[in-house]
């Protein structure tokens, strides 16, 4: 969480794609991601749309897993926030 102690539309997407690195049926993927389903599914449209997420017709179900694209930007994502949230040094915290 970078601002105010809500989740930015990156971190949601990353949240997504890492908890779909592997099979993950869609009700599990949204509790997961703590959304409410008008809001999952706007997330999931936009992956899926992307080809950052795609689902798989089980039996019986449908499951959703990232794709290699995906496992791409999830790294970058991750990369980028690791960026923002590191605490910048100061010289105090030497002594």
């Amino acid at each position: 969480m970078i601002f105010n102690n809500k989740r930015s539309e990156l971190e949601i997407v990353a949240e997504i794609l890492s908890t779909a690195l592997k099979e993950t049926k869609k009700t599990r993927l949204m509790y997961q991601t703590n959304l409410c389903n008008s809001h999952f599914k706007g997330y999931i449209d936009f992956l899926l749309k992307k080809r950052l997420l795609m689902m798989q017709e089980g039996n019986p179900r449908k499951y959703y897993i990232t794709t290699g694209k995906g496992e791409k930007l999830l790294a970058d994502i991750m990369n980028v926030l690791s960026q923002i949230q590191e605490k910048p040094s100061t010289p105090l915290d030497s002594f």
